[in-house]
């Protein structure tokens, strides 16, 4: 009767870019793949999330006066030939132009502080997006994080203080977003298609890793430091009302929603988030806990790939800064390739009854088990081995991938009902960010092999634990995923 809406349009142009063909009906807006619309809203969501927490890592360089001498803690045995010959080289110092006087301590403090913030609200963030409404936690999440990230060239101008709390507040806000995404993505998600829809949608994870560590220096270039936050605070603002608009709690709720698609997700419609929890079950659940210290040993690993291995391909091997900087983006760019194909896979696998879920999941992690540790291995093994090192890092950080369609989905598989709530929990298991950092940076100053000790180890905890997770995951629906139903 009338032309395609603008809504219509982005809709149809979501189930696009999902990988569907909308069809002939949808190009006569007579069926729309809102669910594809939530997942590529989600996608850009987590990007802009990524880029808003992670910017200031490249936009710091340029923000402090004096410059923090690059330093290796381990002993001169252990240096690569190519790392002592850099060392001695001269060069344009990257933070003559800075502005801030701060020490190497201050501007640690600064970077760490978000984190903090995070991981207070993270674990209750799946609860309070259950309760208050998820659609509304994850636009409130990134709204008020893109308003923290406009006023922070403002706070840095205050006192360093000022910036380290502003970024405290920002991990505080920015901690239900993920939490809440999985709450949503539980009731929007086919069976058949659960993992690819999860794989999308937190792939912008590496998207936005993407742009912060490489779209942020060239802003810095181009227009200064200030424009890396106020870039990551408009992009958080006008995502916000786009997501708000665009998308619902439950397909129930959507009113462009046609009823082919709200037949599809039927099987949803008793995922409801429940008011009561069963605390002691959740407890006492095996394949719950495993996913936390699957998550324990996923976090390190990824901490060591991504916060050490600039400074180990630097400072030890001897790429320069730009090019142990494309190595990792190189790294991300392929995990995010390998995390669309692991979703794809495992929906696949399942929709073809090739294997049952849990195999499924079991196949999956032991693919990235087995690409992490022998290249944590290959590492250590290559020693100054420029190429060999750098491909072994990409390897591993293609490995982290297939952690999205594995331990992640144990909230879906679990309890679908409690989905929000136990992403929340299962971010426990992100100390291991925290960890890493600060055992690396001991064994740097206290052993002669350091970053050797640093790979072995990473490649230790992940093994051990991974076994464990390999050997008590399920995937079956608990019981208590209908706690509110069971008659006490």
């Amino acid at each position: 009767m009338s032309a395609c809406s603008p809504a219509t349009t982005v809709v149809i142009a979501g189930a696009a870019l999902a990988g569907r063909n909308p069809g002939r009906n949808s190009a006569e807006c007579g069926s729309l793949q809102t669910r594809h619309v939530l997942v590529f809203l989600g996608m850009v969501g987590v990007a802009v999330d990524y880029f808003v927490r992670y910017s200031i890592s490249v936009a710091i360089v340029a923000m402090v006066a004096n410059p923090h001498t690059p330093t290796n803690a381990t002993h001169d045995q252990e240096i690569c030939p190519a790392a002592v010959n850099a060392s001695g080289g001269g060069g344009v110092d990257p933070h003559a132009e800075g502005e801030y006087d701060w020490s190497e301590e201050m501007t640690g403090v600064i970077l760490g502080m978000f984190f903090w913030g995070y991981f207070i609200t993270k674990a209750a963030g799946g609860r309070i997006a259950e309760l208050v409404g998820a659609r509304r936690t994850m636009a409130a999440s990134l709204g008020a994080s893109g308003l923290l990230s406009l006023l922070c060239p403002t706070a840095a101008g205050i006192h360093p203080l000022a910036l380290a709390g502003l970024r405290l507040a920002m991990g505080l806000v920015q901690g239900p977003a993920f939490p809440a995404l999985y709450s949503l993505l539980s009731r929007w998600s086919a069976p058949e298609e659960l993992a690819t829809m999860v794989a999308v949608a937190f792939s912008g994870m590496l998207l936005g890793n993407m742009v912060a560590l490489g779209g942020s220096g060239l802003v810095v270039e181009w227009f200064g430091w200030r424009w890396v936050f106020w870039v990551g605070g408009l992009l958080a603002l006008a995502w916000t009302p786009l997501w708000l608009a665009l998308v619902r709690e439950s397909p129930e709720e959507h009113p462009w929603i046609t009823p082919e698609e709200k037949r599809l997700l039927a099987a949803n419609l008793d995922v409801k988030p429940r008011r009561r929890v069963p605390w002691s079950r959740v407890l006492r659940c095996w394949t719950f806990l495993a996913a936390v210290v699957a998550e324990f040993s996923g976090s390190w690993v990824a901490a060591l790939l991504t916060t050490e291995a600039p400074t180990f391909l630097t400072n030890q091997i001897g790429l320069s800064l730009q090019s142990s900087g494309y190595v990792c983006l190189v790294g991300t760019a392929v995990s995010y390739v390998f995390a669309i194909f692991y979703g794809k896979l495992s929906d696949f696998l399942i929709r073809r009854d090739c294997l049952t879920k849990v195999n499924v999941r079991r196949l999956l992690y032991t693919v990235g088990f087995v690409l992490i540790c022998s290249s944590l291995m290959g590492i250590v093994l290559a020693k100054c081995d420029v190429v060999a090192v750098s491909v072994f890092v990409v390897v591993a950080m293609a490995g982290t991938s297939t952690n999205m369609v594995t331990y992640q989905l144990a909230p879906m598989d679990l309890a679908p009902n409690y989905a929000g709530t136990l992403s929340g929990l299962i971010g426990i298991g992100n100390i291991g960010s925290f960890a890493a950092p600060l055992v690396t940076s001991k064994l740097l100053v206290d052993l002669e092999n350091g970053w050797s000790a640093a790979f072995l180890l990473g490649g230790a905890i992940y093994f051990l634990l991974g076994i464990l997770y390999i050997f008590v995951v399920r995937a079956d629906i608990e019981p208590w995923n209908y706690y509110d139903e069971i008659d006490e």
